[in-house]
């Protein structure tokens, strides 16, 4: 199929399922670590949170179950729902090896083979350590199951059709593990592992062309989900456009309570707000110090997200649908 004709479907995408958006101050469904705990199921536990496993699969909603997944995803592919990734055998991943499981985060593919759509980000724990994966593994084998179906994705055309998913991964995906920087701190190695692998801020904060694919040369310069017009913010040095005029505490400090150097929050309904509440704030004091050198040592870009053509033509879509009959615009 002409990857020309590819491109042009995507940018004419139609309008998506409208998104749940978090309540202000809802709570995710995750049961505390037991008390006396291993260190490796402790290491899961964290993991689950700071990966943002957690968002998609223990959403905060009221009807939400641990591991039954049921978040919405919505992208310029379609709308696409978490799964259970409880240890239910019917329902979730309890029939599954660790073997299983390690294929699925490094390989992005079924225990059957079939390949998985990206948003689960196996782009990015494609580069997590065995030791990670493993407790992460032992994290969800501990939990106990829940008989909640997945919900199946809503796929738009073309791109269910078959060799679509395929041609997208072999332009898009690099399967392997982050290759340490000798020239670099053991803080810089460190907090881009968990920007890159863990949190894969980078997937969200670096802009993507129609395809998807991510531009590497506005790496961390901001980015966007054109199906929702949501823009992520530049996080580069950049004094203006980036975050340049932050110290390493600001850093710190935003990721623990979603509070920016000025003294405002991030609004309780921004995806962002969300994270910090239910991922980044679980990271460790070193692990944010280590996040922080990372980013603080990017170098400076001017992009600005909120100009991206793609935003503003999603924003104009969106207004046109909120001009129409709400009845209307639900069909």
């Amino acid at each position: 199929m002409p990857i020309v004709w590819f491109v042009v479907s995507m940018l004419g995408c139609a309008r998506h399922a409208p998104h749940v958006e978090r309540l202000p101050d809802a709570a995710v469904p995750v049961p505390a670590v037991p008390e006396g705990a291993d260190a490796v199921l402790e290491r899961g536990a964290r993991l689950y949170r700071t990966a943002s496993c957690v968002g998609c699969h223990s959403p905060p909603f009221d009807d939400a179950t641990h591991l039954g997944g049921g978040r919405d995803l919505p992208t310029i592919f379609g709308v696409f729902y978490a799964p259970n990734i409880s240890p239910d055998a019917e329902n979730g991943i309890g029939t599954w090896t660790e073997a299983d499981f390690v294929r699925a985060m490094r390989d992005g593919r079924a225990p059957d083979g079939r390949r998985y759509w990206p948003t689960f980000p196996y782009m990015a724990y494609t580069k997590m350590t065995d030791d990670d994966l493993h407790a992460l593994w032992v994290y969800l084998e501990a939990q106990p199951a829940v008989a909640t179906p997945s919900r199946p994705h809503e796929i738009r055309a073309p791109y269910g059709m078959p060799g679509m998913l395929g041609l997208w991964r072999s332009l898009a995906f690099r399967r392997g593990a982050l290759e340490e920087n000798a020239e670099q701190s053991g803080d810089w190695n460190r907090g881009r592992y968990l920007v890159e692998a863990v949190s894969y801020c980078d997937q969200c904060h670096t802009p993507r062309s129609a395809l998807g694919l991510v531009k590497r040369r506005h790496y961390l310069a901001g980015g966007a989900n054109p199906a929702k017009a949501d823009v992520h913010p530049n996080l580069t040095s950049h004094p203006d456009a980036g975050i340049g005029a932050w110290s390493g505490a600001d850093i710190v400090r935003y990721l623990q309570t979603a509070q920016k150097p000025d003294g405002t929050t991030s609004d309780a309904k921004d995806i962002m707000a969300e994270k910090v509440h239910d991922s980044f704030s679980h990271h460790t004091p070193a692990d944010l110090h280590a996040i922080a050198v990372y980013l603080g040592a990017q170098p400076a870009d001017a992009f600005d997200p909120e100009a991206w053509g793609l935003v503003k033509r999603r924003r104009r879509k969106l207004a046109r649908q909120d001009d129409r009959d709400p009845e209307d615009a639900d069909r």
